[in-house]
């Protein structure tokens, strides 16, 4: 809406937040622009951090509350990898607010702009992105996602997308079947 990109998570029924991160609970190989604008708090935060450009209207801001609330899936962590250590502890430890100007100074956001231009600035964003060698756009997406420092979130999230799947694979129905009859599974591989 107007007034927030994201309050944040409903702290009465909290779910998993990893399975709807990009690089973390979903595979994407394009370029992910963020328009963000007035409020930003909590996942909603770890959101932007996973996307690949960021613009953001002037009044907006983030905050992590995690710290002050009790609560963290982790993966805010490796917002320590995409701006300086410092200022990531900061903003994730101590809680307070940050503005978008001083998002953008410190490298988490790429353009700050009024209001009235967000979304414009964002699809100019989209549009240059489209208009690239999309192989080339996807090959060095890629290559910078595997070149960032992947937190122990992170990894935890991956291992367990991996094998939650195989809970639900028609695989793992027909093992339990062939072991129950007492016979050679057919796997598919699905």
């Amino acid at each position: 809406g107007d007034r927030a990109f994201s309050a944040g998570a409903d702290l009465n029924d909290s779910a998993e937040m990893y399975p709807f991160i990009p690089g973390v609970g979903i595979t994407v190989d394009k370029p992910i622009v963020a328009a963000v604008n007035g409020l930003c708090i909590g996942g909603a935060l770890v959101l932007v951090q996973f996307c690949d450009l960021a613009v953001m209207t002037e009044d907006a801001w983030f905050s992590y509350p995690e710290a002050k609330i009790g609560f963290t899936g982790g993966l805010i962590t490796s917002l320590a990898a995409r701006i300086p250590h410092k200022i990531a502890m900061e903003l994730i430890l101590v809680g307070d607010r940050m503005s978008a100007q001083r998002a953008y100074e410190v490298g988490l956001v790429n353009r700050v702009v009024p209001r009235e231009i967000l979304l414009e600035t964002a699809m100019e964003f989209a549009g240059k992105l489209a208009a690239n060698s999309p192989l080339v756009v996807q090959t060095l997406k890629q290559f910078v996602d595997r070149t960032l420092p992947r937190g122990p979130s992170e990894a935890a999230a991956y291992a367990r997308q991996m094998t939650e799947r195989t809970y639900t694979s028609e695989d793992l129905k027909e093992g339990l079947s062939a072991f129950a009859d007492k016979r050679t599974p057919q796997f598919k591989g699905r």
